[in-house]
């Protein structure tokens, strides 16, 4: 006999069973996928978040190294202005100076010319007076002077159109021409300590600028020296300064080739070039005790990143951010951060001097 057959809505109430529990399966499936996206979105945020901190810290530390640059910059640039400064004020008195000699040479030439006048108008009185008195001398003896009255008229008409020609007479001339005299010599000896105070300015302008020249053509001689050997032990090339107006022209010419200009370095030539002009600058300073790089070998190929290594081991401390293995063979130390867990760990690394037992 064949076994019953069930009824259909068993059938039904069987399937629909087994289809809430696929459901329900696919529902736990699909929690864990969403649990598991979230956990891995929620990681790339904490190490995008980690590696933001550690761009902060390198940019606040590349932002402290400019910084104390630009502080050891500040003396020789106030001690320029300072130069300038007292270089204006003295180019100013002096032309103050030579405008007070202007205004007494001229007053002194005025008394000169008022000196002369007098003395030519009482030259002219003496002469009058001289020919009167031999004229008076002459006359004779006699009570009764010669002459009809017409003709002893017509003298002493004539003799008082001379007298009024002559003008009123200042019996005070010899005592004003003293007076201008000893003006004149004042004004003569002003002139003169202005003079002296004048040429004590120059000088000291002169010593000024003299002073001044000779520190910049040493500061400048040790700066083209120090590029000259950091361009070298850096890019291998020959390098010079040259000045151009107010600036100066850098020339770097690696080894093998022609090239002049900046702009036409590579960006590795380009970066130890930056390099030889920093440390030079810090050669004016007494040289750079402790140096900070970032990266500055990501863009060097092997051979810049060889001469890069050498010049690690000239005697500087260095501390590096660096991605290059061979930059990390050359260090004495090297401390690293990686994530675990979630969690940030630093170890370090120190190069010890292995010596072989044979």
């Amino acid at each position: 006999p064949q076994p019953p057959t069930p009824p259909q809505e068993t059938w039904e109430e069987a399937r629909l069973l087994a289809l809430e529990k696929e459901r329900e399966e696919l529902e736990g499936i699909l929690a864990q996928a969403e649990a598991h996206e979230r956990w891995r979105l929620l990681s790339q945020a904490r190490e995008a978040w980690a590696a933001s901190q550690e761009e902060v810290r390198r940019t606040q530390a590349r932002m402290e190294e400019l910084k104390a640059k630009l502080a050891a910059t500040q003396p020789l640039l106030a001690k320029a202005q300072e130069l300038e400064e007292r270089l204006k004020a003295v180019r100013a008195e002096r032309t103050n100076l030579e405008d007070q000699q202007t205004r007494a040479l001229t007053r002194a030439n005025s008394l000169l010319s008022e000196r002369e006048n007098l003395r030519l108008l009482l030259a002219r009185r003496e002469a009058l007076l001289e020919e009167l008195g031999r004229e008076r001398a002459s006359f004779p003896p006699l009570d009764r002077l010669p002459g009809t009255p017409r003709a002893l008229q017509a003298r002493l008409a004539q003799v008082e159109r001379e007298r009024a020609a002559l003008g009123p007479v200042n019996a005070l001339a010899e005592r004003e021409l003293m007076e201008l005299e000893a003006r004149l010599e004042a004004q003569a000896k002003e002139v003169q300590e202005a003079t002296e105070a004048l040429l004590r300015l120059e000088a000291e302008a002169k010593a000024v600028e003299k002073a001044y020249g000779e520190r910049l053509k040493e500061s400048y001689q040790v700066f083209q020296n120090a590029f000259q050997k950091y361009a070298l032990a850096l890019l291998g090339a020959r390098a010079e300064v040259k000045r151009e107006g107010q600036g100066l022209k850098l020339v770097v010419i690696p080894a093998g080739k022609r090239t002049q200009d900046l702009r036409l370095l590579s960006l590795g030539e380009k970066t130890l070039g930056a390099l030889a002009f920093l440390f030079s600058l810090g050669e004016l300073q007494g040289g750079l005790p402790l140096a900070v790089l970032d990266e500055v070998d990501a863009a060097l190929d092997e051979a810049n990143l060889v001469r890069f290594t050498r010049f690690l081991n000239s005697g500087k401390q260095f501390i590096l951010v660096t991605h290059q293995k061979r930059t990390m063979e050359a260090c004495h130390a090297l401390y690293g951060v990686t994530a675990q867990g979630g969690v940030s760990r630093v170890f370090s690394i120190r190069k010890e001097a292995s010596h072989d037992p044979k």
